[in-house]
């Protein structure tokens, strides 16, 4: 939806009515005299546009418009650029160099503010700002692919909370992206530096990054990208990320050390922590690893028996260690089941099976104990007629004696 900024008086009445605020700021009447001889009496002709575009911008320097409190700076900024289109037109907002976005980036406060304060300008106010200018850009404007990096560089710098920006356009991005004009690899630099900014590493983005990749293929860096941020979420089975681009993707690097555990991680292999590089948590992926590997052994061995006994599953070192890494599994969702610490048995009831794009013939097995699954279900099913008549007679002959 476009944006509309609405004053209440004419332009010379609007000027004067931002002088005066600039004025305020800095306790003296310099700036509404300076602007005073643009215009000729008792009109609002302006004698030299481009000077007064210059003035304006002079006189609302960060500096001083760093004076006014939260709940001045967005209304007074919103007029400087009422003021701006007005004068210069309203193409000027429409330029990736004009010096209103420069005043929203050197405004922003450098530090994280208190919560007690309640004056200074926050980073809320200077996105909020971005995203008026945004909305007043047509929508084929490529002068919004800037603001769009502006807004993403402000997040990233202030610390800003991701949730609150990813709620606010994240599912629009691409798609207002390719509105404006941007090719496909402006595309992927502005979706990957926003999933990027997500450090607690969301399911919902590794969502977004399934769709997202679904139809768009992979760079080496963004492929890393993709593997830095799975691998350091809390989400155990990453598998279904791997689509048929990301599966390209990996068969194309395959001498990347960042591939080939990605590739053990999938396929429930443990990965070993000194093999994790990269700045990534070497023992948070291991231990992840344990419980897919773990996903893995029930899912290969649940077509011949459902009972295991503590000492036939692997990755547990002590009776301790593996009830504590089955308890932690099963919260994770990969696998159901109940433990038994006095038979020392695990019963399952559900596991997961990983399916991986490009893994053939682990897909091809998967499939084939599916199928078999299904046959014994369906074989089950035709045995309940003869277990349930035969059941009734039982219950009449022991009636009759």
């Amino acid at each position: 939806m476009a944006s509309v900024i609405v004053v209440e008086n004419d332009l010379k009445d609007s000027a004067r009515e931002y002088a005066q605020i600039i004025d305020a700021a800095n306790q003296n009447k310099e700036f509404s005299e300076s602007l005073g001889k643009f215009f000729k009496d008792g009109s609002d002709e302006i004698s030299n546009k481009s000077e007064l575009i210059d003035e304006l911008y002079k006189g609302s320097s960060t500096g001083v418009l760093s004076k006014l409190t939260d709940k001045e700076f967005e209304p007074t900024f919103n007029l400087l650029v009422y003021l701006v289109g007005e004068i210069a037109g309203k193409q000027a907002w429409d330029d990736s160099k004009s010096p209103l976005f420069q005043i929203l980036l050197d405004t922003n406060p450098k530090q994280k503010l208190s919560l007690r304060d309640r004056k200074s300008i926050k980073t809320s106010t200077i996105l909020s700002a971005f995203n008026t200018i945004f909305n007043l850009l047509p929508q084929t404007s490529r002068t919004r692919l800037t603001i769009l990096h502006q807004i993403l560089n402000v997040v990233e710098t202030s610390n800003f909370d991701y949730s609150i920006i990813e709620k606010n356009f994240g599912s629009n991005l691409v798609q207002c992206a390719t509105a404006a004009q941007a090719t496909d690899a402006e595309v992927k630099e502005l979706f990957w530096k926003f999933v990027n900014l997500d450090t607690k590493y969301t399911e919902k983005s590794l969502h977004s990054i399934k769709k997202f990749t679904q139809s768009h293929s992979l760079n080496v860096e963004e492929l890393k990208s993709l593997i830095k941020f799975a691998l350091s979420s809390e989400t155990v089975d990453i598998s279904f990320l791997v689509n048929n681009n990301v599966a390209s993707a990996l068969a194309a690097n395959t001498n990347e050390p960042l591939v080939s555990i990605f590739k053990q991680y999938i396929t429930g292999e443990v990965v070993e922590q000194s093999k994790i590089q990269d700045g990534l948590p070497a023992e948070f992926i291991h231990n992840k690893s344990r419980i897919l590997s773990l996903a893995r052994f029930f899912s290969q061995a649940s077509q011949s028996k459902i009972v295991f006994q503590y000492s036939e599953i692997p990755n547990g070192d002590s009776a301790y260690e593996l009830e504590s890494l089955l308890v932690t599994a099963i919260k994770t969702g990969v696998f159901e089941g109940k433990l038994n610490q006095l038979a020392q048995t695990f019963t399952l009831s559900r596991v997961n099976k990983l399916i991986v794009a490009g893994n053939d013939q682990q897909n091809a097995e998967s499939w084939k104990d599916a199928k078999q699954a299904l046959i014994d279900w369906k074989t089950s099913l035709t045995n309940i007629k003869d277990i349930v008549k035969s059941s009734r007679e039982n219950i009449v002959n022991a009636g009759s004696n």
